[in-house]
């Protein structure tokens, strides 16, 4: 979700502006997802980077966060799509926090479909953070292990896609994305399209999985 502080600046509006466009279109494009058959979609909010940006900012993300949950979970519980959010969220509002766990609680049962959201998340954070986790419950740390207990548990991306040009993964699901497909476009998150959208599933159908092996 790169890109709206571009955007807003080409047009001569606020970073906020751009970050409230940008929540607008998320719940739009995960509708494009799954109608191009990807059951789960993992939307980049905050990365722990970004979280040392100015309060002000952080805040307002924060904020669209609150909103968009709350605009969108009769949606979530008619369609039956399980809601999530992974990263480190303890110095959220605690009202904050309430809502985002009580969206988590009534759409947990949900399988089908997954909507999750990155808020001060980042790659390294949820590998140190799953390291922590098997030691303190006398876990042996190896491979299916940390894949077992990351924030994503076992829903590995099959490809991941950045807005705005970057071509860069800027510490997002490094362990997950070992074999994963990446997908890069110029374009700024707050004008991606369904054209994008497709634009990524054409690419991912070329692509000849073989993780590694030799068929």
């Amino acid at each position: 979700m790169d890109g709206n502080g571009r955007w807003a600046s080409s047009r001569n509006k606020s970073r906020q502006y751009g970050h409230e466009i940008g929540s607008q279109r998320v719940y739009e494009v995960f509708n494009f997802c799954t109608k191009y058959n990807f059951n789960t979609a993992t939307f980049f909010a905050l990365s722990s980077e970004n979280s040392q940006r100015p309060n002000d900012e952080v805040s307002y993300i924060s904020s669209l966060l609150d909103i968009s949950i709350q605009k969108h979970l009769d949606d979530l519980l008619n369609n039956k799509i399980r809601f999530r959010v992974i990263g480190d969220i303890d110095n959220l509002p605690d009202e904050t926090i309430e809502i985002i766990k009580n969206a988590e609680n009534l759409t947990r049962d949900f399988t089908k479909y997954n909507i999750n959201i990155a808020y001060n998340y980042g790659g390294q954070w949820d590998i140190v953070n799953t390291i922590h986790k098997l030691i303190s419950n006398n876990i042996a740390i190896s491979i299916d292990t940390i894949s077992q207990h990351l924030s994503t548990g076992l829903d590995i991306p099959d490809i991941i896609v950045r807005t705005g040009g970057y071509k860069r993964l800027s510490n997002f699901m490094l362990w997950q994305a070992a074999y994963c497909e990446l997908f890069f476009t110029d374009t700024l998150w707050p004008d991606i399209t369904e054209k994008d959208i497709i634009l990524a599933t054409d690419y991912y159908k070329t692509i000849k999985r073989n993780f590694g092996k030799v068929e």
